[in-house]
């Protein structure tokens, strides 16, 4: 694998999708509602004497980080169908592939380009919220906490654009995006509801879709408990032996996922 050629195509990449005319709405209108949201913390605190603002701060943000949390899911949604879907439709792929470029480097390049521009975004984001409620607010906000928390978030963005990335390549933009609002709603409700089963009664009454279900639990990044787990890091839960166990499966889930994207890729006709 050459690195070298993995750099370029990244930076290529990440010039490719930062025009996104889409992201600069979502990444202006993202700005607004921090900025206004601050405001009506600060015009609250103020006029109504209220004296826990450090408190009242930290929900504040916790509530802020939730927020730019679903958008950035929103826009890695968009960045990972256009990523390579792009190439597609402005017939470059055959070109790009024509050089000395081996399909799997192009995916990497292609999907961490774009998360790349998705973390960004999200880091951008968080940034401005920091420092808005600095402004208002006598709370601390950067802590080991938001960097777990956001490193959660971050694992999670990675999955969403090289599952977008994938779909794209068969289902188009517009249906993609809608499918995966939907699946994403999907296995969030179905893992909540086999986590709460507990393991005694995990494989109990199995059904075919309970047995769909658990194909996706198992084999399956589970983007629902990385956002519990970015929620839960950002309340001042400590990283543990689960949090670790978890995390391992992630990796080992997203491997599985990148590797699949990655064969069928490489059958894929040009």
């Amino acid at each position: 694998m050459n690195l070298g050629i993995i750099k370029i195509l990244t930076e290529n990449t990440i010039a490719k999708e930062y025009r996104n005319k889409a992201l600069l709405f979502i990444f202006i209108f993202t700005l607004g509602v921090i900025t206004l949201s601050t405001m009506l913390l600060d015009f609250i605190n103020k006029n109504f004497n209220i004296t826990e603002g450090a408190q009242i701060g930290d929900k504040g943000f916790f509530i802020m980080f939730l927020a730019i949390s679903a958008i950035s899911t929103v826009t890695s949604i968009i960045l990972g169908l256009n990523c390579i879907k792009s190439d597609f439709e402005s017939s470059s792929i055959s070109q790009i592939l024509a050089f000395p470029i081996k399909r799997i480097e192009f995916l990497i390049a292609r999907v961490f380009g774009a998360w790349i521009i998705a973390l960004i975004f999200f880091l951008f984001s968080i940034g401005y919220t920091i420092l808005m409620f600095s402004l208002t607010s006598s709370g601390t906000f950067i802590n080991g906490s938001l960097f777990l928390a956001t490193i959660s978030m971050g694992a999670n963005m990675l999955t969403l654009i090289t599952l977008s990335a994938f779909i794209s390549l068969y289902i188009p933009k517009l249906f993609s995006f809608i499918i995966l609002m939907v699946f994403r709603t999907y296995t969030a409700a179905t893992g909540s509801y086999l986590m709460s089963l507990g393991p005694d009664k995990l494989f109990a009454d199995l059904s075919v879709f309970k047995v769909i279900n658990l194909f996706f639990y198992f084999f399956f990044p589970r983007m629902q408990e990385m956002d519990s787990y970015s929620k839960r890091f950002l309340e001042g839960v400590d990283f543990d032996i689960s949090s670790l166990a978890f995390f391992g499966h992630y990796f080992v889930a997203f491997v599985i996922l990148f590797s699949l994207f990655g064969l069928l890729f490489s059958r894929k006709e040009i």
